[in-house]
C-alpha cells in the first residue's frame, strides 16, 4: 500500500496529479474519488481524462456514468454516485457491470456503494484548506 500527497495551489497544478493517476493506470483501472461538494473531484477526472484524449468530458450528476472514448478507442467510464440511494439503484443502473469491467472507470461520491467495491482500487481523497486543495492519492 502507498500513499502519494500533493498540495494544489492553482488549476494549471492539476496536471502533475493526473499524469500520477494515469501512470497507475498502468496497475489499476478503479479510481474512486472523495471530497466535499465542490472540492473539485470533476475537475480532477476531466483533467485526467483530456490527457487520455477526451475532448467533450462533463460532469455525469444527472446520467449518474458518462462514458467517453480515449486515444486508441479506449472506453473510459465516469461515475457520479452522489445521487444513489439505496443498493437496488446500483444493480439497475449497470454499475456492477462496470466496476468489474476492464475499462479505466473514475468514480465520484464511491461512498454511496462501497458494499460493492472490490479491494483493488485506488482512493483518491480531495480535501479544502483555504484556498489550497490536498489531494492524497491511497493504492
Amino acid at each position: 500500500m502507498s500513499n502519494k500527497s500533493f498540495i494544489i495551489n492553482q488549476l494549471s497544478e492539476l496536471n502533475k496529479v493526473s499524469k500520477e493517476i494515469i501512470e497507475l493506470t498502468k496497475s489499476y483501472n478503479l479510481f474512486l474519488f472523495e471530497g466535499e461538494m465542490g472540492s473539485g473531484k470533476t475537475t480532477l477526472i476531466n483533467s485526467i481524462v483530456s490527457i487520455l484524449g477526451v475532448k467533450d468530458a462533463n460532469s455525469p450528476t444527472f446520467s449518474i456514468i458518462n462514458t467517453y472514448l480515449g486515444d486508441s478507442s479506449q472506453t473510459i467510464y465516469h461515475v457520479d454516485c452522489y445521487r444513489i440511494e439505496n443498493e437496488n439503484e446500483v444493480e439497475n443502473i449497470g454499475l456492477l457491470e462496470l466496476i468489474n469491467d476492464k475499462n479505466l472507470c473514475f468514480i465520484e461520491w464511491p461512498q454511496n456503494i462501497y458494499n460493492f467495491l472490490p479491494s483493488n482500487c485506488v482512493w483518491v481523497n480531495i480535501a479544502i484548506d483555504k484556498d489550497l486543495r490536498k489531494i492524497n492519492i491511497k493504492t
